[in-house]
């Protein structure tokens, strides 16, 4: 995480990609309201990959103890000492300068701080509410209520409302989104294969993707996969209209799976991280393989084959 030390509150100032600071108190990330420091004071900015900072001021910064020219840029290196309108005053050092990782910081108290890596539930593993991931398909961070499927795109320095705190995220080397989902993506044909026990204790399963197929293994999560690929079969067989296929509430699903509804929705995140991790740069939509519309999930596939012990139970085909 990249952040300032304030040297005379000695608390972190934490960095957004794009930083303003001054005195300026509606208008700058980071307020500094001591005379001589001008409205907007400085700008501190990631541009490939380095920190730069910019005097926008009237009366000057000085980093490492020498005035830096006005409206050029200047590049930051870890344990550098800026000081803001005069030399030796409103002074802080550049404490990190790291911008791969994203975190949360507490408005009540900045120094909770929680750090967020590819994928994190909240507020722990044992009984998450919500979650915060990172979706391939759009170069973004959300911040989905596990409850709702209600989803808060997450930006960098923005405001989020939860647990009965805000908290501000940051992630500076996010890259912008790319594209918007209106609706949920098409997944390109994938086969899918279960491989069940006959006591339906263990579930194994194969992607095939392009006439490669990928053995994802065994795991827990992939009892609900095949719970839903029984369910689209099923409702196939007896002619259900195609969009209509598959689909199951929540609460019948937990009662299916014989879990809480905490635990079935962390079994559907790690499912869909797998599989998005399976599916790589060329197929990042294989997450969405499990659909979600209004508290209902179904597989979006039509490809699938089930061998329970050592036989055929049923298959499907496009």
């Amino acid at each position: 995480m990249a952040y300032l030390i304030d040297e005379h509150k000695l608390t972190k100032v934490y960095l957004k990609s794009y930083h303003t600071i001054g005195r300026y108190k509606f208008n700058v990330d980071t307020l500094i309201d001591q005379p001589g420091v001008s409205r907007h004071h400085a700008i501190i900015e990631l541009a490939q990959g380095k920190w730069l900072i910019r005097d926008v001021s009237t009366n000057g910064i000085w980093l490492n103890d020498k005035k830096i020219d006005k409206n050029l840029p200047y590049q930051l290196c870890e344990n550098d000492k800026l000081d803001f309108a005069a030399p030796g005053q409103n002074s802080f050092v550049v404490g990190n300068l790291n911008a791969e990782c994203q975190y949360l910081v507490s408005q009540s108290d900045n120094q909770q701080v929680i750090e967020v890596s590819d994928q994190l539930l909240l507020p722990d593993e044992e009984n998450p509410t919500h979650i915060i991931y990172y979706d391939k398909m759009l170069n973004y961070w959300f911040l989905e209520d596990l409850n709702t499927n209600d989803r808060q795109a997450l930006i960098d320095g923005g405001l989020v409302s939860v647990f009965n705190n805000q908290w501000v995220f940051y992630s500076a080397g996010a890259a912008p989104m790319t594209k918007h989902l209106d609706s949920q993506p098409i997944v390109k044909p994938c086969g899918l294969s279960f491989s069940v026990s006959q006591d339906e204790e263990a579930t194994q399963l194969s992607v095939t993707l392009n006439g490669n197929m990928i053995d994802l293994g065994v795991r827990s999560h992939h009892y609900l996969l095949l719970l839903l690929a029984r369910l689209r079969i099923q409702d196939k067989d007896e002619g259900i209209e195609l969009d209509q296929q598959g689909w199951i509430y929540r609460e019948d699903l937990i009662k299916a799976l014989g879990v809480q509804m905490n635990h079935m929705n962390i079994m559907v995140h790690r499912a869909r991280k797998q599989l998005t991790d399976a599916g790589g740069e060329d197929f990042p939509e294989l997450g969405y393989l499990i659909e979600t519309n209004n508290g209902k999930l179904r597989l979006n596939s039509q490809d699938i084959t089930i061998i329970k012990g050592h036989k055929l139970e049923t298959r499907m085909s496009l």
